[in-house]
């Protein structure tokens, strides 16, 4: 039984270490990195409202008409299948362009403000991840490694006890997935995928 208690603490770790990677995949932009990706909108947006001011610009042509020429008009072509008079389909027009070249600097505010405002939990700053993810992922194949020694063991010591359904195949087969298939050393074990993670000792 001392086993079976060695195999489960060394399960509460594994999902422990399985549920900070999942956290890290999908956990919030921080707030910094949220900044960079609302600038990066609004830069591009900026550069599409070039063509705002050079409407707005020809309005000094002598020969310019203030019918045909609208600074903060909004132009989408739209192509309609031939024949089909009650064609439909949705439009995507944004007057972002047009917004902030009139208010760019205040939109721009407002929007970081926001960001500041939010109230939620961001994960690490996206340059750290990948790291923390590398030692995570070492962490977690020592910790099963371990835990397959222990099962080996009990096999040993006739102790039935069934393999987790999402444990690493590369660990229970005992080879490096970066390194040589066939390496020596390679075991064959089966493992079931719906049986509970551990069984108490058959009698």
């Amino acid at each position: 039984m001392e086993l079976i208690q060695k195999i489960d603490k060394l399960r509460e770790q594994i999902a422990q270490i399985k549920e900070e990677i999942d956290w890290l995949v999908q956990a919030p932009l921080s707030r910094e990195d949220l900044k960079v990706r609302v600038s990066a909108w609004f830069d591009r947006m900026s550069s599409d409202a070039a063509e705002v001011n050079n409407k707005f610009l020809s309005l000094r042509n002598p020969g310019a008409s203030i019918t045909e020429v609208n600074p903060l008009g909004v132009t989408q072509g739209v192509n309609l299948p031939v024949g089909q008079s009650n064609a439909s389909g949705m439009l995507n027009i944004s007057i972002a362009p047009q917004l902030i070249w009139l208010f760019g600097d205040t939109i721009k505010k407002v929007f970081l403000a926001k960001v500041d405002a939010m109230d939620y939990v961001p994960g690490l700053p996206l340059t750290e991840r990948t790291t923390r993810r590398e030692q995570l992922t070492t962490q977690l194949r020592t910790l099963e490694e371990k835990e397959e020694e222990l099962i080996c063991e009990a096999e040993l010591a006739h102790l039935p006890i069934y393999r987790r359904a999402d444990a690493d195949p590369a660990v229970v087969l005992a080879y490096d997935p970066d390194g040589d298939m066939g390496a020596q050393g390679a075991r064959m074990v089966s493992v079931s995928s719906s049986a509970p993670t551990s069984n108490p000792a058959a009698p």
